[in-house]
């Protein structure tokens, strides 16, 4: 529980708080940028872990924001040196993203290792008083913390992930401009909520009515052979992502006798 929470903490504050104009001004050094994650990234991780203990939670969270600002400035600066020695311009990749990803994530897993133990007795006396008239206790939240992670990496994760895959595979100032529209972001956010829960409760064959409305609403813009490309293959990798998300959640739920 206490490394899904940890989990859960991060997803939030890297991928609904971090804004685009706090990122931009991370990959330009701006302390600024930093100081507004770096107090995103605290305040979710104390909040995810406090009831074990409100001292051990602010060490945890301190050590959490601590290596995440000091890995995301050194993913900066190894961007900025390999477009110095490429003599390229300097823009983020996925690559870089995939592996600063894996790098938290295995910070995680120590901070967990070091700082897991029960949940503080007041604590959990407390949230079984808040939560009582729902009926939900601590057995309970161990079985959803996952899914909620699946579904913030998934949607809002996703977001950044092909975004910065289209970059990559389909460079081209219009072609940018074009994936960096706000509807579109939120589109596709709700897009692979939307195939997530059908792969999760096993309606994996009317993903395709959803494939099918959203290229009719975009059938006019679809006789420009550009925008016709990026649609295609941003909705392909979209819809690859939420269909793995689903998947890799349905087995876990079958596999921890959930589902």
């Amino acid at each position: 529980m206490y490394f899904w929470l940890l989990l859960l903490a991060h997803g939030t504050a890297d991928f609904i708080f971090q804004t685009d104009a706090v990122s931009a001004a991370k990959c330009r050094n701006q302390w600024q940028g930093y100081a507004l994650h770096g107090l995103a990234i605290f305040g979710c991780t104390w909040a995810a872990v406090h009831f074990f203990g409100w001292r051990q939670a602010l060490a945890a969270a301190a050590a959490v924001t601590g290596i995440h600002l000091l890995l995301d400035w050194l993913k900066n600066l190894g961007r900025t040196v390999l477009a110095q020695v490429l003599k390229r311009p300097e823009r983020p990749g996925l690559p870089g993203l995939l592996l600063d990803q894996a790098l938290h994530i295995y910070t995680l897993l120590w901070v967990w290792r070091i700082w897991d133990r029960p949940v503080h007795a007041p604590a959990a006396r407390f949230y079984a008083g808040v939560f009582a008239p729902v009926q939900i206790d601590l057995v309970s939240w161990g079985k959803i913390l996952p899914v909620l992670t699946v579904y913030v990496f998934v949607a809002f994760g996703g977001a950044v992930l092909v975004r910065m895959g289209l970059d990559q595979l389909l460079p081209g100032p219009g072609r940018n401009e074009a994936g960096r529209k706000p509807a579109g972001k939120y589109i596709g956010i709700l897009e692979r909520i939307l195939i997530l829960t059908l792969t999760v409760t096993g309606h994996i064959s009317a993903i395709g009515f959803v494939f099918a409305a959203k290229s009719i609403a975009r059938f006019s813009e679809l006789s420009d052979r550009d925008f016709a490309e990026y649609y295609l293959v941003g909705s392909l990798l979209s819809f690859f992502l939420a269909l793995a998300g689903g998947l890799a959640l349905s087995w876990w739920l079958n596999n921890a006798g959930i589902g």
